[in-house]
């Protein structure tokens, strides 16, 4: 049924909704019709009756003696200068094509970056003139438009039929060509703030004067995944600019990238491009193993070699991202392999005389076009340089098919206090596609003997609770003191019937947590660990261990290479002189809580890489 029409509805409801009333109105407006024709034709006729017996008077044209200087109207409002010119021209006509004639211009212009003339010169039989426009394109920069009015000098050289102004802007265009739009996976905010990275499309454009040098269009802003409205500043165009003019040394300078969740500005890069700003050639910084690599239409990085900070968050200072090696940007028209891994540390293992023979190695996620995964562990955490090593066959690596799950790596060497860290290096093709790494802190076991102090209660809150997820009393549990370090304390049959080891200055009152396990081997993340929070963050932002008044304050952290279980205090009361009565842990695997990664708590700051004391 079409719309009915108002005006026809209307009618109908004056004519009280009659048909009749309607056909008589119709009638009667013919009549008035017919009479009106009949005025009309009369007055036509009278009309051109008094033509014949008398003339009409015609008013000629006004006969205009200036030069009728105008600017023509195809003309453009707004013109595109090059970069490598000095000049410009603009025509400008006359009606009067006599003798040769200079006429007056008005000049309006925003700024000093343009030299224009005050007049423009007929030559004797020409409608055309031209003036010519000077500038100095280092001067201009790119991008950087300004409005010229320009205005014929007096009146008596105008016309009433053109146009006595003209307004234009003028610039220089950046000289970027879009390419389309390709594919971004971002590894800055996802490696800080435990969320996935996800890949998203953003318009690329590349430098046509600098083949390589690509751009990113608002990368951060609407079509950033975790972004909500009003996270990124939309008051212009960000760009995120990539060096790839050397497809063997990528870098990215250190800039802003247009949103805040928060904590300040966020700001992205990479090492290499940070210490070129410091004075040190691509070459140093390529051979640092700092650059990245542009191949097939694909930008990567190695893990950890890429910076991020938020003004507001510790002074601003850079920390190393790109924790889990994801950084990609795919050109237009490239379809991306899945080659992601992931991979945790589940553990040690003993040899037949239960020596420490290596370690355990979960791994989480292997992408469809993974077709194996060789894994190493290695001292430290140069993590691109262990993926090289495992490459070349320098380093010894177990190979495994990329199904597999649970793998024992022994230790190169026999092992030291210190941190190591689990390298996995996914192949398909014959060659390495992608690195995954996981650290970890490995204590020796050490004849050291322990003296029973007292006993209390620890309290559980943050990942041992209850099926409520309220926290639980773990009572009658030993403090033991060192014998060898009056500094060093544990508390025996702590969380899964492990040690709790911490530092304690009995004169000073200061605690610190060693970053230890817990004793439980989660089946998605691997080992779970705790840590105190200020070695974990490398400050005090978020709270310190103390003793007081017979209570041990915990400022600790649960935490595994995908994210954390949760962070904030724990304590230990004493109760009492020391006990001699065997005690196990009577903690369960089903009290859990599930790590920190959903894109829900993204504006919750959790650190997935070990961030240490970061660069200024």
């Amino acid at each position: 049924m079409k719309p009915a029409c108002k005006s026809c509805t209307q009618e109908y409801e004056h004519d009280a909704g009659s048909i009749r009333p309607l056909k008589k109105q119709i009638m009667l407006r013919m009549k008035i019709i017919k009479n009106i024709s009949g005025i009309l034709l009369a007055l036509v006729a009278m009309t051109t009756f008094y033509s014949c017996s008398e003339e009409v008077e015609y008013t000629p044209a006004e006969k205009l003696d200036s030069e009728q200087v105008y600017f023509p109207t195809s003309n453009s409002s707004t013109i595109n200068l090059s970069s490598v010119e000095q000049s410009f021209q603009i025509a400008i006509m006359r009606g009067k094509t006599g003798d040769a004639v200079t006429v007056p211009l008005t000049v309006t212009a925003e700024s000093g970056l343009y030299g224009i003339p005050n007049s423009v010169t007929f030559a004797q039989g020409e409608s055309t003139g031209v003036i010519t426009i000077t500038y100095d394109p280092d001067a201009v920069g790119f991008d950087n438009y300004t409005t010229i009015k320009l205005s014929i000098g007096s009146e008596g050289y105008t016309s009433p039929y053109g146009l006595a102004e003209y307004t234009i802007n003028v610039g220089i265009p950046a000289p970027w060509k879009s390419l389309g739009k390709g594919i971004f996976i971002e590894d800055f905010v996802s490696a800080l703030f435990g969320v996935n990275n996800i890949p998203y499309q953003v318009e690329i454009q590349e430098n046509q004067l600098t083949p390589g040098f690509f751009r990113l269009v608002n990368p951060f802003g609407a079509a950033y995944p975790y972004n909500d409205p009003g996270d990124w500043d939309e008051s212009k165009d960000w760009y995120f600019e990539i060096h790839a003019e050397d497809p063997t040394a990528v870098y990215i300078n250190v800039q802003d990238l247009g949103f805040d969740w928060g904590y300040g500005m966020m700001r992205g890069g990479s090492l290499a491009g940070y210490y070129i700003a410091r004075g040190q050639t691509l070459e140093d910084v390529k051979a640092a193993g700092y650059t990245g690599t542009y191949k097939n239409g694909v930008i990567t990085f190695p893990a950890d070699v890429l910076l991020f900070a938020m003004a507001a968050y510790n002074n601003g200072g850079l920390y190393t991202a790109n924790g889990n090696g994801a950084f990609t940007v795919a050109m237009p028209g490239v379809v991306l392999a899945d080659y992601s891994l992931e991979v945790a540390y589940a553990g040690k293992y003993t040899d037949a005389k239960d020596n420490i023979a290596g370690v355990l190695a979960e791994i989480l996620e292997a992408g469809a076009d993974v077709e194996s995964v060789r894994l190493a562990v290695v001292e430290g955490a140069d993590v691109a340089a262990a993926a090289e090593g495992i490459a070349d066959g320098s380093i010894k690596a177990v190979e495994v098919a990329a199904k597999a799950t649970t793998v024992n790596i022994p230790f190169a060497t026999a092992p030291v206090a210190g941190r190591y860290t689990i390298v996995a290096v996914a192949y398909a093709g014959g060659e390495a596609q992608a690195v995954a790494s996981a650290e970890f802190k490995y204590t020796p076991p050490t004849s050291e003997t322990w003296t029973a102090r007292s006993t209390g209660d620890y309290v559980y809150s943050l990942f041992f609770t209850d099926a409520n997820d309220n926290p639980v009393t773990d009572p009658d549990l030993t403090l033991y003191q060192s014998d060898a370090d009056p500094n060093r304390w544990k508390i025996e049959h702590w969380g899964y019937d492990v040690d709790f080891i911490f530092t304690y200055n009995v004169a000073t009152g200061e605690v610190l947590v060693a970053d230890q396990e817990i004793g439980y081997v989660h089946p998605s993340y691997g080992a779970v660990m705790v840590d105190d929070m200020v070695d974990y963050t490398g400050g005090t932002n978020y709270g310190k261990s103390y003793y007081a008044d017979g209570v041990f304050h915990f400022a600790v952290i649960y935490y595994v290479s995908a994210g954390n279980f949760g962070y904030g205090e724990e304590t230990f009361t004493i109760t009492g002189a020391a006990s001699v009565t065997a005690k196990t842990s009577t903690l369960r695997s089903g009290s859990q809580k599930s790590v920190t990664k959903s894109s829900v708590l993204r504006k919750q700051f959790v650190r997935n890489t070990y961030l240490g004391t970061p660069l200024r």
